[in-house]
């Protein structure tokens, strides 16, 4: 029981961390390699003489890793708070503004909800589908009730299904689907998610 719940503490808090740390630093990392790269570009058409010494550091195997889970555990229980969400949502306001950082950002925050939030919070389903082709068969996701705006005969008889490649579940195809052609299964959103990654293997 203490276990379990130390587990989940620990899981909750250090997933919230990743969502934030993830993104951000990915997003200055990438900034960071740009900057570099130009910096290093024109210092390189400088005579030897006048280019910089750049120092190496060794650090002790081990610690670099103990050192960021607790700083991203820090981070998740830091965001929990009222005073964290105000300061999370500045920062995110001002890396935005960042020439290519709002793309960046964006696309890495969105990959890690994508991966890390649970599916059974996104999706409402399994199920099989015809694709590509009829007498094929792709395990997809029921994401929701086409609505008559986008339903292709202007009715309410539609699904619309996300279909995972793999390995990555990532990246897909939407599809507006029949209801009567959805197949539902009896397996928890996970479960097809360790089946796609693994291509069947698990």
């Amino acid at each position: 029981m203490f276990w379990n719940t130390l587990k989940n503490i620990f899981k909750k808090y250090f997933v919230a961390g990743l969502l934030v740390v993830i993104p951000i630093t990915g997003t200055i990392w990438l900034l960071k390699i740009l900057i570099l790269w130009a910096d290093s570009f024109f210092v390189s058409l400088l005579p030897s003489a006048f280019q910089p010494a750049f120092i190496t550091s060794h650090e002790l195997p081990g610690v670099g890793l103990i050192l960021t889970i607790v700083i991203i555990l820090g981070v998740g229980v830091f965001t929990r708070l009222y005073l964290g969400k105000k300061l999370i949502d500045m920062g995110e306001a001002i890396l935005v503004r960042v020439p290519f950082g709002r793309s960046v950002y964006g696309a890495l925050k969105q990959i890690m909800k994508t991966a890390f939030v649970r599916g059974e919070e996104k999706f409402k389903g399994v199920c099989l589908v015809e694709y590509p082709k009829e007498g094929s068969f792709a395990i997809a996701f029921i994401t929701n009730e086409a609505g008559r705006a986008v339903s292709p005969d202007g009715t309410d008889g539609y699904f619309t299904v996300f279909v995972p490649t793999s390995p990555n579940p990532t990246s897909g195809f939407l599809l507006l689907v029949p209801k009567e052609k959805v197949r539902p299964l009896s397996i928890s959103v996970e479960e097809a998610s360790k089946l796609i990654i693994s291509g069947g293997l698990l």
